[in-house]
């Protein structure tokens, strides 16, 4: 239904902010909405902007809805609402050592294969905006 400017596909005139995208969450939702808000404000200045990049918060989210949660076996399925969740984000690998060396226990693999997935999306993120 929507594209990655969140924009209505049949009608690219009509833009759609908060939960109404498909979204859930009461920070999800205004993040969503401040998004729409920063791509139709960037298109009426001339300046076009992408969303944000997919391995971001509000990348995941603006891929789950415009259609990346279709990438499943046969392409169709029902559209969920969703939160942000580490699911949403492009897969890493969990290290195995940590920034000194020592081996990480691989019950601690987890913590650690989040920590980096959030670096990782701190760091597009801030390149995201300072594209802008």
């Amino acid at each position: 239904l929507l594209d990655r400017q969140l924009r209505l596909k049949a009608m690219p005139r009509l833009r759609f902010a908060g939960q109404v995208t498909g979204v859930e969450g009461y920070v999800e939702s205004a993040a969503m909405g401040l998004l729409t808000g920063r791509l139709a404000a960037a298109e009426r200045l001339g300046r076009p902007l992408e969303a944000p990049p997919v391995h971001t918060a509000m990348g995941a989210l603006v891929e789950h809805i415009t259609g990346g949660h279709l990438d499943g076996p046969g392409g169709i399925s029902k559209f969920q609402p969703m939160n942000i969740n580490y699911g949403l984000l492009p897969p890493l690998e969990a290290p195995k050592v940590d920034e000194a060396g020592v081996k990480i226990p691989m019950k601690e693999r987890g913590r650690a294969k989040k920590r980096l997935m959030s670096l990782r999306a701190l760091e597009a993120l801030k390149a995201w905006r300072d594209a802008a």
